[in-house]
């Protein structure tokens, strides 16, 4: 069966980077990507794979970020011949490995979790859109979806916006990756 992938003794989650093909991107176009993977190792909806692309809705249309175009990042802890696997199939070009021993023997290449944690900021960073202080937005989704308000803080991924409605005065918490900004005529 191989040999499992493991993470380091104190048990913290490592990654297994895969380079897709142009197959595998258009996977990751369509959102379908994760579900194909999960299928084809044989593993539950908790199992983590990273995908280092955001998408989200600006103007009614879906925009994606591609932060490492081309790659996917699973966890370890699977047989070696598993993610070896994965090249048989017309969406996987390599599962990144190293060969070792007086045998080159194949292993795959483990990458710390404190390096996908760092593309995972990365990304939510990208999603985030600037919205300055003041700033007149329009809330594209979420409880608040369709409303106009004024942007009167930012903390994170979030953004304090004043909506002020004949029936309703309120400052709501939104995602700013929810709030497009206003302009010409406010």
């Amino acid at each position: 069966m191989g040999h499992p992938v493991v993470g380091d003794i104190r048990d913290e989650q490592t990654w297994v980077a895969i380079r897709l093909t142009h197959a595998g991107e258009v996977l990751v176009d369509e959102g379908r990507l994760v579900k194909t993977l999960r299928r084809d190792l044989h593993v539950e909806d908790d199992f983590p794979i990273f995908v280092p692309t955001a998408f989200f809705m600006r103007d009614g249309r879906t925009i994606s970020v591609h932060l490492m175009e081309g790659y996917v990042f699973v966890g370890t802890g699977l047989a070696e011949v598993q993610y070896f696997g994965l090249e048989n199939r017309s969406y996987i070009e390599e599962v990144m490995s190293v060969r070792s021993g007086p045998h080159r023997i194949r292993y795959v290449s483990v990458i710390k979790n404190a390096h996908v944690k760092r593309m995972q900021d990365q990304l939510h960073e990208l999603v985030s859109a600037d919205i300055p202080l003041k700033a007149h937005v329009i809330i594209l989704d979420g409880h608040y979806k369709g409303l106009e308000g004024v942007v009167v803080g930012v903390r994170g991924q979030d953004a304090f916006v004043h909506i002020r409605l004949r029936s309703l005065e309120v400052v709501a918490t939104v995602p700013k990756i929810f709030l497009d900004e206003k302009h010409g005529n406010n």
